[in-house]
């Protein structure tokens, strides 16, 4: 999963979605919008989230956020180096820049620099047992999307975040559904660690910041334990405005889904 977010300049969310986000969701499955390179790359995109949030740093005091879902070339063949040239599209600054972002910048809907974070999905909780993928994402659930450096072996971390402990931690917080997996080549994320993200989906904003609010002060049980588990923690939190699962540019072969479902 790429995910990528940026805040706004002088645009609303409402300006940025119609004349910037929605033309491009309209030519997304063309095999042209991005240009000819990044073009048929984006034609493989599976699954689009559309995502909107506070940002104080930002001239438009809110961030905008796209989550795209592009199988690799394990899961069809025919998008390999599909992910590659997506990361390089997003690129805004330093050496092979897309100059696409400064037009951004210039005309005033990305107002700050980009973040751009992609990882594997090596499991879901909370998938449906019928199609072994989670449940679109309801409009108005909240998002915290955690990615850190893990201090011990993802084999070993996994299990604990799958126990009937974490199961009870999560449910109380309201989290309906999470993507998990490990931080991949391309990504800007740093640790000296493994990186791994998670996306908890809550069901609402507010209980997607209550807990993030909790994971970054670890002031108590049970997140004062990690700072013991995990390097440069980065966590945002976003509001879901639309989700769309496109199965009809889906490999039939993923699915139903291999992934483990816990």
């Amino acid at each position: 999963m790429i995910c990528v977010y940026h805040g706004l300049g002088s645009y609303t969310y409402e300006k940025w979605y119609k004349e910037v986000f929605s033309p491009f969701e309209a030519g997304l499955h063309s095999g042209e919008v991005g240009g000819p390179e990044v073009g048929p790359a984006f034609a493989k995109v599976i699954n689009t989230t559309i995502l909107r949030g506070r940002n104080p740093e930002a001239e438009g005091g809110e961030t905008v956020a796209v989550f795209m879902i592009v199988p690799n070339e394990n899961g069809d063949p025919a998008a390999k180096g599909a992910r590659e040239a997506i990361q390089k599209f997003f690129v805004d600054t330093g050496p092979g820049a897309n100059p696409f972002w400064q037009e951004g910048r210039d005309a005033g809907w990305v107002g700050t620099d980009l973040t751009q974070l992609t990882y594997n999905l090596n499991f879901f909780r909370g998938a449906n047992p019928k199609t072994g993928y989670p449940d679109d994402w309801k409009k108005g659930s909240g998002v915290g999307l955690y990615t850190v450096g893990l201090k011990i072996p993802y084999e070993e971390w996994v299990p604990q975040f799958t126990s009937p402990e974490s199961d009870q931690l999560h449910d109380a917080a309201g989290i309906y559904s999470d993507i998990v997996g490990p931080q991949v080549k391309g990504s800007e994320f740093t640790s000296k660690y493994r990186g791994i993200t998670v996306a908890h989906v809550h069901k609402n904003l507010k209980q997607a910041q209550a807990f993030a609010d909790k994971f970054n002060a670890a002031d108590s049980p049970p997140f004062d334990q990690i700072k013991d588990l995990v390097d440069n923690p980065q966590v945002v939190v976003l509001e879901v405005v639309k989700d769309t699962f496109f199965p009809e540019y889906v490999n039939p072969k993923l699915i139903p889904n291999p992934l483990l479902n816990a």
